[in-house]
Order: structure tokens, then C-alpha cells, then sequence
């Protein structure tokens, strides 16, 4: 009884909010354009699906944006190198997390939107699919898809698992309410000691969890752009092969400028010394560009890039106003520094960088990798600052110093091969859970 009061106030809850902030998602999806091509898909109807699963598939993945995208890319990988022939739907909720998820779509390989968690939405998409296994990517509880699950007899899987501190309280809080919902999760593989006591602390059953490392190492560890497509405007630049170059990764509004004024600082020292600046967002490149000029920095947009340069007007400075090819820029870069970790909070992934040797900054603001970035800094792979002072100050350092740099890039790639393979590990439980389950069936 108090689970079914439980479901019905949920619902009720839901629809409310829906009803409440439609105005707002109407126009979010409006201003992104074609907002009808998956209207249908979000409410649950998914035209000509059917017909493609006339078994159902083996297991359903539910992913959000780009980053758990790529996550579940990294574990259809790693299921499909033990077991090849499974059918697999994943779905998402941004219409960027569909376009990279379409780049994996195939015979075996279903790609959809998420339907919105109103109960006859997901429970006509369940009835679609028929999956057998329903795997959730990181921090996506949604009660409709756990008890649309529990009611057809599917496992649910929580992968990649992480819990902020202020989730957990929020969680705790509520225990009365949430603790019924996650008690249904049959696995969950945590990222770190910390995640399983917070998992655990929220409601989470201790028993179902499990530490398996991080699986953004193995994201980090899938190919970029191909080099030879770097190479290629890289080429028209007509830098020196052998320049010093400051490179600014997935930078936040306000650290371009920043970054632009250290380099300016540097610049008499270090003569030869390039900046490359890759904003998070590629479409503030024109802005910055401005910014750059503003500041008396020779600078030009890599989307602009088509033929040499003309004599004399070699720049100083690149704004990547592009997308994807920000893994492939971190081999050139003598120092890269992180974003999003002086200003703005949370910071950005710094993974992948360190997967390629790059002797790493990052800012104060590393909320979204603690573990992460302790781990990193314990180990002297990677150098966090407090402000933009103590930045200019160990971005001269380094430059001045080839001992350390080397010596940050060989501790940095150290920890980062020691936590690969989360990814294969999680595959490996998953389908172990499955033969168990066939077992006992026979």
C-alpha cells in the first residue's frame, strides 16, 4: 500500500511540475529547431521500432547528454567484446547526446530519445523494446523506468554511479520517499570508496555495490580526431615546430582573457611561445577572438583557416572554434591548462589530457572530479592553483623548467594507465549476471 501511495504521489508530483515549467522546455526545444522530429519518441511512441526488435533487445541504456553518451559507447564496446551478438537500444535526452549516440547506431545498435518519465510514456516504451536488462548511465534515478522494470522482472544496473555530497543530503532527507526506489536497483558500480559511502548513506543497498574505478578513463582512452586532420590546418598556421605552446582546454567565459594576459606577460620571455584557446562552448569563439584582438594579440579562428597565411601575418594566438578536436590539439601542447576551474565550478575533464602526457593546470574549482583531481595531485601529475596570480606564476615555472614538465607528464600518464579498464570490468559483472540468471532458469 505505501508503495503504490508512493507511485501515485510521485506521478501526480510529476505531471504538476510538467504541466507547471512546459512553457520553458517548449521554448528550449523551439529555439534548438525541429523540435517535432522527436516530439513522439519523448512521450513514449517509437513508430517502426517494433519491428526492428521482433525478440525485444537485451538490454536498454539510458544516457542524458554527451558525456554518459560516451560512456555507454565505452561499455557497448566492452559488452560486445564478450558477447557480439547482443541487441542493445540506447537512448537519450539531448539532441547533442543523440548525434554522437547515432555515430554507434547499427543492425544490433537501436538509437532513440528518452521517453520523459510520465508512466504511460515509459511504460509504451518498455512495452516497445521488451528489453531484459535496463542500465542507467551515472546519477539517471527515474522512479517510472525502475518500476516499470521491477514489474516485467528486469534487472536495472546503475553504471558509472557518482553522488555529489549535496545529492546525498537531499537524498538522506528525503530517505523515506527515495529509499523504496533505489532499494530496486539490482547492481551499482561506483566510481570510488567515496561514491560507495555516499550511494550507500542515501538509501542504496550496501550489498548491491560495487567498486570498479571510473569508466571516463576508458573514454579518454578511445581515439580522437585523426591527426593527420589537425596536421592540417595546423600545418597553415606557419608556427615553428618546435614553439612553446600554451593551450587553454575547455575554457569557461572569462579564463580566454585570462590566459590572453599571462601570455601577454610571457611573451617578451618567451618569444616563440603560441596560445591555442579551445573554449567548452565553440560557438563563443567569435567573441573571444574580438577579445584577443581588443587585447593587441595576433590572432586567428581555426574555422577560418583555409590557406597559408600570408607573409608577416604569422599569429600569436588560435581560437578553436570547432568541435571534437580538442583530444587531438593535447599532443602539440607544451602546458594545457583546464577550464571551467577558475572560473565558473566544477571544472572540466582533465582525463584525456592526461591519458596523452600533457603536463596539466587546473584551477580551484575541480567540484565535478574530486576524487579525480586528489588523486592526480597526490600522485604530482597534475598542478592545481588557487587563483589566476598562482597561475601565471606556474605557467613561467614550467616553461622555464623541462625537468619538471617531463616529470608532471610521466606521473600524470602513470595514473592514468592504473585506473583503466572500468569499463571492462563492469561488462564482465554484467554479463556474468545474466549467464547466473539463465542458470537458474534451466
Amino acid at each position: 500500500m505505501i508503495r503504490f501511495l508512493l507511485q501515485v504521489g510521485y506521478n501526480v508530483a510529476f505531471f504538476a511540475a510538467v504541466l507547471v515549467s512546459w512553457p520553458y522546455w517548449a521554448y528550449r526545444l523551439w529555439k534548438r529547431g525541429h523540435w517535432w522530429r522527436d516530439i513522439e519518441q519523448r512521450i513514449g511512441i517509437y513508430k517502426g521500432i517494433k519491428q526492428r526488435l521482433p525478440h525485444g533487445c537485451d538490454i536498454w541504456i539510458h544516457a542524458v547528454s554527451v558525456g554518459e553518451v560516451m560512456l555507454a559507447s565505452v561499455l557497448i564496446q566492452r559488452l560486445r567484446e564478450q558477447n557480439p551478438h547482443l541487441t542493445i537500444v540506447l537512448s537519450t535526452t539531448t539532441i547533442t547526446g543523440q548525434r554522437v549516440a547515432r555515430k554507434l547506431e547499427d543492425e544490433r545498435t537501436i538509437i532513440v530519445f528518452n521517453p520523459a518519465d510520465f508512466l504511460w510514456s515509459v511504460r509504451h516504451a518498455f512495452e516497445t523494446f521488451r528489453p531484459r536488462r535496463l542500465i542507467m548511465v551515472e546519477a539517471e534515478i527515474w522512479p517510472n523506468y525502475i518500476w516499470c522494470a521491477k514489474r516485467r522482472g528486469i534487472r536495472i544496473y546503475l553504471v558509472n554511479a557518482r553522488l555529489s555530497k549535496r545529492s546525498e543530503e537531499r537524498f538522506r532527507l528525503l530517505r523515506w520517499i527515495t529509499r523504496p526506489v533505489m532499494e530496486e536497483v539490482d547492481l551499482i558500480f561506483a566510481q570510488n570508496d567515496e561514491d560507495v559511502a555516499r550511494l550507500t548513506r542515501a538509501g542504496f543497498s550496501s550489498e548491491a555495490i560495487f567498486n570498479v574505478g571510473s569508466m571516463k578513463y576508458d573514454v579518454a582512452d578511445m581515439p580522437g580526431a585523426a591527426p593527420a586532420e589537425i596536421d592540417a590546418w595546423w600545418s597553415l598556421l606557419g608556427w615553428d615546430k618546435n614553439a612553446p605552446i600554451l593551450l587553454g582546454g575547455s575554457t569557461h567565459s572569462g579564463e580566454e582573457e585570462i590566459l590572453a594576459k599571462i601570455y601577454l606577460e610571457l611573451r617578451e620571455q618567451y618569444p616563440a611561445l603560441r596560445l591555442v584557446l579551445a573554449p567548452r562552448h565553440a560557438e563563443r569563439g567569435k567573441a573571444i577572438y574580438e577579445k584577443c584582438l581588443d587585447l593587441g594579440l595576433k590572432v586567428v579562428l581555426r574555422g577560418e583557416l583555409e590557406a597559408p597565411l600570408s607573409n608577416g601575418s604569422t599569429p600569436e594566438a588560435v581560437v578553436v572554434n570547432s568541435t571534437g578536436e580538442l583530444k587531438s590539439l593535447y599532443p602539440k601542447a607544451t602546458l594545457v591548462f583546464v577550464g571551467k576551474s577558475l572560473r565558473g565550478s566544477g571544472g572540466q575533464n582533465f582525463i584525456e589530457a592526461a591519458r596523452l602526457g600533457a603536463p596539466i593546470l587546473v584551477g580551484p574549482n575541480m567540484q565535478n572530479f574530486p576524487q579525480q583531481t586528489h588523486e592526480f595531485v597526490r600522485r604530482g601529475g597534475l598542478v592545481q592553483v588557487n587563483d589566476e596570480l598562482e597561475l601565471a606564476q606556474k605557467i613561467r615555472e614550467l616553461l622555464g623548467s623541462e625537468a619538471q614538465r617531463t616529470e608532471l607528464s610521466a606521473r600524470a600518464l602513470q595514473t592514468f594507465r592504473d585506473n583503466l579498464g572500468a569499463g571492462r570490468t563492469t561488462a564482465k559483472m554484467i554479463l556474468a549476471s545474466i549467464d547466473q540468471d539463465k542458470s537458474k532458469k534451466k
